[in-house]
């Protein structure tokens, strides 16, 4: 047998000139394949399972560039997303940054208010804190928490909505989060005029009555961070992230606690957040137009709660996809990268789900009004009962790789699903996902890279034709 090695163009080719006649042959002669393959590549990115029976001559490895695009969505509905993000970042591709968090607040009627008698030992404010997200934490980042002067309606808030509000702060709080970033902290507000003047009210019971009555005399709160310190913070609303106050009746030994809170057990109160970009000198200010694909100039990114996603154009598989005849996918793999940042304490979307899109720029749903996403390899990538592609809650998703800092999947069975004509070939939106939740409203995260460095490291094998 004589074998034949030649790569042009990024493509190594491994072809025979003969067939072995012998089952000691066919194996010495598949070693050798293997060989020179695992020679020319990474062995961990090929994992390939060579078969004698599999009718199979011959392993290729192909390269495809593909390119990045940056598309703005119209709005981002960020309302009762379960975190209140807010803080402030400069960067020289999204320019200046600010998060903004508006949220009711709930008191518990279960709860027995202080008597008329009751005097304050304390009041505390719970923050429970999700992620501070910032190049450097060696230095307290602060929390500024101001009054709310409108209500909060039962309408949907996006990310440029906003609510009047207080310009002094109630309060400001800062806080070391050098250590850990995920934690419960408080303030004490026992020397705090508008905590005293609150826990009279308490007391008095009138705006008390109901939550309605409440809301008219404290709409809610809002959470800023200071423009001077570049970070964000995400808090998550519920019972630890509010006011307690300690008191104690006429006759008590020890201290009684009410609670105002952003919620009470697993009813969370309204909330939504606000996002404030000002790209002015970087080259995000080029987008001014929704769903348009802008090509900015070698770079390209997403900013969490912008509305920013990047667009992968895949039209270069399809083009290579025309070109193949009788062909198995043994492996493919998308990776983008490297991305510019790899900060400890503010790492990227860790995970990204690919949603279809088209030359519309805008997520592609199916007939049932789910989206289309690429499924995870090894499962079904079609729906049998309506022929388009399958929804599932567990899409594929392009993970984070930290030590190589790149965006990496295999998508294997997506390519094979599209050369057997089984769907269509379609470009990707890369919108960040954890679990099924979505985590592009919880953070103010990001990432940048070269937008011509995502590739396809394609392994296939030429079937014979009897």
């Amino acid at each position: 047998m004589r074998l034949t090695a030649k790569k042009t163009n990024n493509f190594l080719k491994v072809t025979t000139t003969s067939i072995l006649t012998s089952p000691a042959k066919l194996a010495s002669g598949l070693f050798i394949i293997f060989h020179l393959i695992s020679s020319c590549a990474d062995p961990s990115n090929i994992g390939l399972a060579l078969d004698p029976n599999n009718n199979q001559i011959g392993v290729v490895y192909q390269e495809i560039p593909l390119s990045l695009t940056v598309v703005k969505q119209d709005s981002l509905l960020t309302t009762n997303p379960d975190n209140l993000v807010f803080g402030s970042d400069v960067s020289d591709f999204f320019g200046k940054t600010e998060g903004i968090a508006y949220s009711r607040l709930l008191f518990n009627r279960d709860v027995p208010r202080p008597l008329a008698n009751a005097v304050l030992d304390s009041v505390r404010f719970n923050f429970n804190v999700r992620a501070v997200n910032a190049d450097d934490i060696s230095t307290p980042k602060s929390i500024l928490v101001h009054r709310l002067n409108e209500q909060i309606q039962d309408i949907n808030y996006y990310n440029f909505s906003s609510l009047e509000y207080e310009g002094d702060p109630i309060f400001k709080a800062s806080f070391d989060f050098s250590e850990r970033q995920d934690t419960l902290v408080n303030f004490n507000l026992s020397d705090n005029e508008f905590a005293k003047l609150l826990f009279e009210e308490i007391k008095d019971g009138t705006v008390f009555s109901d939550i309605f009555t409440f809301r008219e005399y404290l709409p809610g709160l809002v959470f800023k961070g200071d423009e001077q310190e570049d970070g964000s913070i995400t808090v998550r609303p519920g019972n630890n992230t509010g006011f307690v106050f300690f008191y104690r009746n006429e006759g008590d030994t020890v201290s009684r606690t009410y609670p105002i809170a952003t919620g009470i057990n697993t009813n969370i109160a309204r909330h939504f957040n606000q996002v404030i970009n000002d790209p002015t000198g970087t080259p995000t200010e080029a987008i001014t137009e929704p769903f348009v694909a802008y090509d900015l100039g070698g770079r390209a990114g997403s900013k969490n709660n912008t509305g920013l996603l990047v667009k992968l154009d895949m039209s270069p598989l399809g083009a290579f996809l025309d070109t193949l005849q009788n062909v198995t996918f043994n492996q493919v793999i998308l990776e983008l990268g490297p991305l510019e940042k790899n900060v400890v304490t503010n790492r990227p979307p860790q995970f990204h789900q690919m949603l279809f899109t088209n030359e519309t720029n805008r997520v592609i749903l199916r007939n049932d009004g789910r989206v289309m996403a690429v499924q995870p390899d090894g499962r079904p990538q079609v729906d049998p009962a309506t022929g388009e592609p399958i929804y599932t809650d567990s899409p594929s998703l392009l993970a984070h790789d930290r030590e190589r800092n790149i965006y990496r999947q295999s998508i294997t069975s997506h390519v094979n699903a599209i050369y057997r004509k089984n769907i269509e070939r379609r470009d990707f939106l890369l919108y960040p996902l954890v679990g099924g939740v979505d985590e592009y409203r919880q953070s103010m995260r990001d990432f940048v890279m070269d937008s011509q460095s995502p590739v396809l490291k394609i392994y296939y094998s030429r079937t014979r034709a009897f």
